[in-house]
C-alpha cells in the first residue's frame, strides 16, 4: 500500500473502530490472539527499562503490554487519527506521528524492547522497505534488547482458502507473496507483502543475531483463525546487518 492509502484507510473513523474490529472481537480467533500477545509483551518488558512500539496504531498494546508500571513507552505510528486515540489512552508515553522506514538518529539503541504489531511490515510495497524497517527496529533496539514482529503465514491463508474457511474479504496471491482485505464498508489493504516466515526469521537474524520463533497457540473450536508466527530477536554486538 502506498502511504496516501495507508493514511485513507488509518482515518479517524477506522482509529474509533480498530479495537473492536481487530483486537477485541472473538471472531476469527482475534481476541485470543491479542491475549496471546499481550501476555507476550508483559513477559518481554517486565524487566525492561523501556519499550518503543513501532506502527503502535491506538495504542492498545502500549497500555496494555506492560510488564512493569514505570516503564518509558513510546509509539510511532504515520496515522494522525490512530496517534490521537494512543495518545488518550497512554497519557505518559511519547509518540510521534511519522514513518518507521526513516533512520531516526535519536532512537538508535535506546529500545530494550521494540516491537511491530499486526503485520504492519505487510504494508510496505517492496521486500527491500521491509528489510528497511528491520534495519531500523535493530539500529533502534539496545544491544541485548528484544524485537517482537508477529509474522503472517500466508502458506496457511492458501490452505484455508482451498478448504474454504478463509476470513471473508481476504483474497491470496500465493505466487506474489501477497494478500489482500476488503472489509464490508469498503476498506480496503491492498496487496499486503508477505514474504515466507524463514525469509522474515533470516531478515531479523541478519541484523539482529538470534531469532526464536514461537507459534501462535490454536484456540479451539478455532482451528481456522488468523495463521501467524510470533518472531522475537535479540539484538548482539557487531552483527554483520548493522
Amino acid at each position: 500500500m502506498t502511504i496516501d492509502e495507508v493514511l485513507e484507510t488509518y482515518d479517524d473513523s477506522y482509529a474509533q473502530r480498530y479495537d473492536e474490529s481487530f483486537l477485541l472481537t472473538p471472531d476469527h480467533g482475534f481476541l485470543h490472539k491479542t491475549r496471546f500477545e499481550v501476555e507476550l509483551l508483559r513477559e518481554l518488558t517486565y524487566g525492561a527499562a523501556s519499550w518503543l512500539d513501532v506502527a503502535c496504531g491506538t495504542g492498545y498494546f502500549l497500555e496494555h503490554g506492560r510488564g512493569r508500571p514505570n516503564i518509558m513507552c513510546a509509539g510511532l505510528d504515520l496515522s494522525s487519527a490512530m496517534l490521537a486515540v494512543a495518545r488518550r489512552r497512554n497519557p505518559d508515553a511519547v509518540f510521534v506521528q511519522g514513518s518507521f522506514l526513516e533512520p531516526r538518529a535519536d532512537f538508535r539503541g535506546r529500545w530494550e524492547v521494540t516491537s511491530c504489531m499486526w503485520g504492519a511490515y505487510g504494508l510496505q510495497e517492496t521486500l527491500s522497505d521491509i528489510e528497511t524497517l528491520v534495519t531500523n527496529l535493530a539500529a533502534w533496539t539496545a544491544v541485548g534488547g528484544r524485537c517482537f514482529l508477529p509474522v503472517f503465514d500466508l502458506s496457511l491463508f492458501e490452505d484455508r482458502r482451498v478448504r474454504g474457511v478463509l476470513i471473508p474479504g481476504v483474497e491470496v496471491d500465493l505466487a506474489r507473496d501477497r494478500w489482500s482485505f476488503r472489509e464490508p464498508d469498503g476498506k480496503v489493504h491492498r496487496d499486503m507483502l508477505t514474504p515466507p516466515v524463514t525469509v522474515m526469521a533470516d531478515m531479523l537474524r541478519r541484523h539482529f543475531g538470534e531469532v526464536e520463533s514461537v507459534p501462535y497457540p490454536i484456540t479451539p473450536g478455532q482451528e481456522n483463525s488468523l495463521p501467524m508466527i510470533a518472531v522475537i530477536a535479540t539484538k548482539q554486538e557487531n552483527v554483520a546487518g548493522e
